[in-house]
């Protein structure tokens, strides 16, 4: 199974050719006559004496890519989860089986800000959806923000629960939405407590309460009491449950030492949180505003803003820093703080916002690897145009100083 890319106008395309895949039957059928919601559109178009299958991606962006320079928190998790579940139940309307579907993160697409979810769904596939989704959930797992206890336990109890022999999906959206209870039950049961013990304004001089109509109690067996005492014990089970967890999670996926703990074998994290060179790196802060921050001398450093975007940088002599420098007068350069570099216009998810109606909100990204420079377009919707030439989308190229880059209609040279 071949897998490629193209762009066609203004729509991108995932092709796979089919070679060993037997897919001349009721499932190839069913995607092409039918808009199933949360499966990509498909095609399959005969070139050169063999079927290709053609999956619209336009403007959609595999998990892989999202995560690749974030965390994932708690709600995002829950609704990457149960989209994934509602798609599983109308597959099963229109006889598609999970087995068809490419549960990888690189191909499965959502939307960075809602997290919706569409799956490529491949006739003729043949795979263990048990065993991808317990690899997709052990990637969710070390993606997700260690410092958010509630997206690590939701996230490895997910994952523990696939584990088990007999697991059913069943299993898992109770667990995903028992948590979204639990938190909306917690804060209705203290509003609750908080009006039924409020005193009664005719009887506060008595020190009478009201519980429910016409049911009053003396001061002496108050309320007020009955529910502190429950909400502390409601914390505590919260508190010995979260430990419980913790524990379980560090013993799975932590070796311990005499000294100090190392990081875990199974899960490297440290492949999520890639450190920065020392020596002449920018440090990168996340903000709405979407600031950027060099490491510098503060005498050697000057402020820089395009349409909301703020840049601190560090233009001193010396420097080996790149640049894309703006052919048209009205727009600004982008310096290149860092590697790898995104140029989009998606809030917190780019390094430089490019802030166009025509900009994708993710569209091109910047690298170096030893002494070269390569630039990959990001799945964008009017592509990315290098010394003239479209790029297709997620193709990457190498890129030389004086070679002049158009991102949608602005035009740059790489310095």
């Amino acid at each position: 199974m071949k897998i490629s890319y193209q762009r066609e106008f203004r729509h991108n395309y995932l092709i796979i050719d089919p070679e060993e895949l037997v897919w001349q039957g009721y499932e190839s059928q069913m995607l092409l006559r039918n808009q199933i919601e949360g499966v990509l559109r498909f095609q399959a178009r005969q070139t050169d004496e063999k079927i290709r299958f053609f999956y619209e991606i336009t403007s959609k962006q595999p998990l892989s890519r999202i995560l690749e320079n974030r965390s994932i928190q708690t709600e995002e998790i829950r609704r990457l989860m149960l989209g994934l579940f509602g798609v599983l139940e109308r597959m099963d309307t229109y006889l598609l089986r999970e087995e068809n579907i490419f549960l990888e993160p690189e191909y499965l697409y959502v939307d960075p800000d809602t997290f919706r979810i569409w799956l490529c769904v491949i006739p003729g596939l043949k795979k263990n959806f048990s065993e991808n989704f317990g690899k997709l959930l052990e990637y969710l797992l070390g993606s997700v923000d260690h410092q958010d206890k509630e997206s690590v336990v939701l996230a490895y109890g997910l994952y523990q629960e696939t584990r088990k022999e007999n697991y059913g999906l069943a299993d898992l959206v109770r667990m995903l939405q028992g948590g979204q209870r639990q938190k909306e039950g917690l804060i209705h049961s203290q509003d609750r407590n908080q009006r039924v013990c409020e005193p009664k304004d005719e009887f506060s001089q008595r020190g009478e309460y009201i519980r429910g109509e016409g049911d009053y109690r003396d001061e002496k067996k108050s309320y007020h009491g009955v529910a502190e005492k429950n909400r502390n014990r409601q914390e505590t089970e919260r508190k010995i449950s979260w430990k419980e967890k913790w524990k379980q999670w560090k013993e799975r996926f932590f070796h311990k030492s005499d000294k100090e703990e190392i990081l875990p074998a199974r899960v490297p994290w440290e492949m999520m949180f890639q450190e920065l060179p020392s020596e002449n790196i920018q440090e990168k802060e996340p903000s709405k505003q979407g600031v950027l921050k060099q490491k510098g001398e503060k005498e050697s450093s000057q402020t820089l803003t395009a349409q909301g975007t703020v840049l601190l940088a560090d233009f001193s002599a010396g420097t080996e820093q790149r640049m894309l420098r703006a052919l048209d007068g009205e727009d600004m350069d982008i310096p290149i703080l860092y590697y790898p570099f995104i140029i989009g216009k998606q809030e917190n998810l780019v390094d430089f916002k490019l802030d166009q109606d025509t900009v994708s909100r993710l569209h091109v990204k910047i690298d170096k690897r030893d002494d070269s420079y390569w630039i990959k377009d990001l799945n964008s919707t009017n592509g990315t145009l290098l010394c003239g030439k479209l790029l297709e989308n997620n193709e990457e190229a190498e890129i030389h100083a004086g070679d002049e880059i158009c991102i949608a209609q602005f035009r740059y040279r790489f310095e």
